[in-house]
């Protein structure tokens, strides 16, 4: 059979033809898909732009002892252009600032406003030079000089561009005012810079009044440095209703950064000890860069802030903004969350600390004088500091705006006492002195000597040093007798048979003349010897010197913590544990990071026997004291301690010391009071008994 030949219509090829077309094209496109499917979400380059900004972290906070917070973090919004997102003509970008001056009038925020440097008054057209402009002593004027020579701006027969740049690199201070562009001029040139004379059909764009703010607000842009680099903030400190408002607006341009400063819970206290934050200092930025902060993080700066930075810091995280050709915002998203600081608890009683600076105001105003004092208080067994307070003091939320006055005060407020005030000890050496005394067996707690009220074992050579009593006298005394009265006889006696070299191996191990160990900037003291002397170059030491020394003058100098220190040493048996005010650390969840174990810094067995008499020496003088004992009557412990007079010579007024413990058995607190120039140390055992009543009684 034949088969014939059957002809396929036209239409069906042309659909087929098709359809192969349709499923290669189809293939080509999975095919790209499939190998490109990680730009399969990517944004369109020619169409969309990025730029990343920081997410602050949250510094960590800081809490006293018991959990009272001390300092926190305050929040708030600045109002910013963002030079990148602004619209790309110039008359855009004025109708994004009015938008802006506009939102900042109808919402009350007009006074939060930046601008500060415009060099005219009045208003557009009608400006005259402002009296600033022309000071060439005024931050505006070196300011409208460097725009002036920076913009080139022409001017008529008067000083040429050239003259005016070469003076702004000279030192800003040569031109002449007289010799500037005139004001229509300069006026004249930002108009026609930033089209602020623009028309259309129905004539010019701006008001008057509109063109004033434009001048304004683009004039101290420039004076910004306005750029890709730095946004300009035109308001700080804007309210919700406001950032509402713009953003119901959809301002070109306009962003919002959080801002975050400190916030002390206890204005006025614990200043010297707590710290404070800001920029990183010029000269330490590679340090802080090699640790991986950026050029604008905010850093402690001293006290606790600088201190524990480690633990506070937090790490700022990322956020991608998308924006299109015209500055919209199309999405936003985290690339890298902000890690928040830890919180750090120290171990000063923020009550203790209260009760210890108000009666260092109290004392040293009652003086009359222009002079100071600092309290320290310590847990002998512990180390942990639970006062460090200094007068006079400044308060930390004023401290910037308070700066010259307290920089120029002959007083020294900014100068922390409590660390880096060194004081002769005077009679409160003596602790020290009957501890190593009866430790080495050079006396006998019980055993006698007889004060004269003149100490003559040298008088041979013209040097016969008198007790505090002359012309009368103590007769014979024992350690805990001569403790009681400070009595200078019985030390001279005592310092001559022990020698320089026993008693400052025994001062050493008490902390006197070391660094106490504490983590804030401390002066290390000056134990006085042979060492000292040569060291410094001073004449050479001698036997006179010794019993000097041994009464707390000579070169003795101490601060109040290395006092407490070395008191509470002698007192707990010889163990010198490091001062310290960190307690512990937590997250920002409240889980433990960090908790500080007491740390011995050096060692020396004390017999029961040096202790017992320094304890009991210490009861007998406030005991005897009517006015210590009148102080301390209303505690429910039993206190002991010891007075001081530091001897400043010439005319100069004596400062009082007191150093003490409670109770005087076993103490758990022992606390230092150094008042300047009070004459004597009962005076400052009045400051430390306010100490004592708040830790017992309040």
């Amino acid at each position: 059979m034949q088969i014939k030949d059957r002809k396929i219509p036209l239409r069906i090829t042309c659909i087929v033809i098709f359809f192969v077309v349709v499923c290669f094209v189809y293939f080509i496109r999975m095919f790209n898909v499939i190998t490109n499917a990680d730009t399969s979400n990517r944004i369109d380059t020619d169409r969309y732009y990025e730029r990343r900004e920081p997410i602050q972290a949250v510094r960590g906070e800081i809490y006293d002892r018991n959990g009272k917070l001390l300092v926190c973090n305050e929040y708030t919004y600045d109002f910013v252009f963002d030079y990148d997102a602004m619209a790309a003509t110039q008359t855009d970008r004025n109708y994004a600032i009015l938008q802006a001056d506009y939102a900042l009038g109808a919402t009350g925020n007009n006074v939060k406003r930046t601008e500060s440097s415009f060099p005219f008054v009045g208003t557009y057209p009608n400006y005259t030079y402002s009296a600033e402009a022309l000071d060439t002593d005024s931050n505006i004027y070196y300011r409208l000089l460097k725009r002036i020579a920076a913009n080139e701006i022409e001017e008529s027969d008067k000083i040429s561009t050239d003259k005016l740049t070469a003076a702004y690199l000279e030192g800003f201070y040569d031109a002449n005012p007289d010799e500037f562009p005139t004001v229509q001029e300069i006026v004249e040139w930002y108009i026609s810079r930033y089209s602020l004379d623009a028309t259309d059909s129905n004539g010019a764009l701006f008001t008057d009044e509109q063109i004033d703010t434009l001048l304004r607000v683009r004039y101290d842009m420039e004076v910004a440095d306005f750029s890709i680099y730095n946004r300009y903030v035109m308001a700080k400190d804007v309210d919700v209703t406001f950032i509402t408002y713009v953003e119901e607006m959809n301002v070109v341009g306009a962003d919002f950064t959080v801002e975050s400063s400190r916030a002390y819970k206890y204005p006025g206290y614990a200043s010297h000890l707590l710290g404070r934050t800001g920029a990183i200092p010029t000269g330490e930025w590679e340090h802080y860069q090699s640790l991986g902060y950026q050029m604008n993080d905010v850093v402690g700066l001293d006290g606790c802030e600088e201190a524990f930075e480690e633990y506070l810091r937090g790490v700022d995280g990322v956020k991608v903004i998308v924006e299109d050709k015209n500055g919209n915002i199309i999405d936003s998203y985290t690339e890298r969350e902000a890690v928040a600081g830890n919180d750090v608890y120290l171990t000063i009683d923020i009550d203790l600390q209260i009760a210890a600076e108000d009666a260092l105001k109290q004392s040293v105003e009652a003086l009359s004088k222009q002079e100071g004092g600092a309290i320290t208080a310590t847990d002998p067994d512990t180390g942990e500091v639970l006062v460090l307070a200094s007068y006079p003091t400044y308060d930390l939320s004023t401290y910037t705006e308070d700066y010259n006055s307290l920089e120029s005060n002959r007083s020294l407020p900014l100068v922390n006492r409590a660390l880096r005030g060194l004081y002769a000890p005077g009679s409160t050496f003596k602790i020290g002195m009957v501890a190593a005394g009866v430790d080495t067996h050079t006396v006998d707690p019980f055993s006698y000597m007889y004060c004269s009220g003149e100490y003559t074992y040298y008088a041979s050579t013209g040097f016969a040093p008198n007790c505090w009593i002359y012309p009368g006298e103590h007769g014979y005394i024992n350690a805990m007798g001569a403790l009681e009265v400070s009595c200078n006889c019985y030390f001279y006696e005592l310092g001559r048979l022990m020698g320089i070299e026993t008693m400052n191996e025994y001062c050493t191990a008490y902390g006197l003349g070391c660094y106490t160990g504490i983590e804030l900037n401390e002066y290390k003291g000056i134990l006085a010897g042979p060492a000292y002397r040569e060291e410094h170059g001073g004449r050479a030491w001698w036997q006179g010197d010794t019993i000097s020394a041994a009464i707390g003058q000579s070169d003795n100098s101490y601060t109040p913590m290395q006092l407490s220190v070395y008191v509470a040493t002698v007192l707990n048996g010889g163990t010198r544990y490091s001062a310290h005010l960190l307690r512990e650390v937590r997250s920002y969840e409240g889980k433990l990071v960090y908790k500080y174990a007491p740390e011995i810094l050096s060692q020396i067995s004390l017999s029961s026997e040096a202790v017992k008499t320094v304890e009991t020496g210490m009861r007998q003088m406030v005991e005897e004291s009517k006015t210590v004992s009148a102080y301390m009557a209303g505690l429910p412990v039993k206190v002991g301690g010891k007075t001081g007079t530091a001897q400043l010579g010439g005319n100069l007024t004596d400062n009082g010391l007191f150093v003490c413990a409670a109770p005087y058995s076993n103490p758990e607190i022992i606390v230092t009071s150094v008042i300047e120039k009070a004459g004597g140390g009962t005076y400052a055992s009045k400051a430390a008994a306010a100490v004592l009543d708040a830790y017992y009684n309040k």
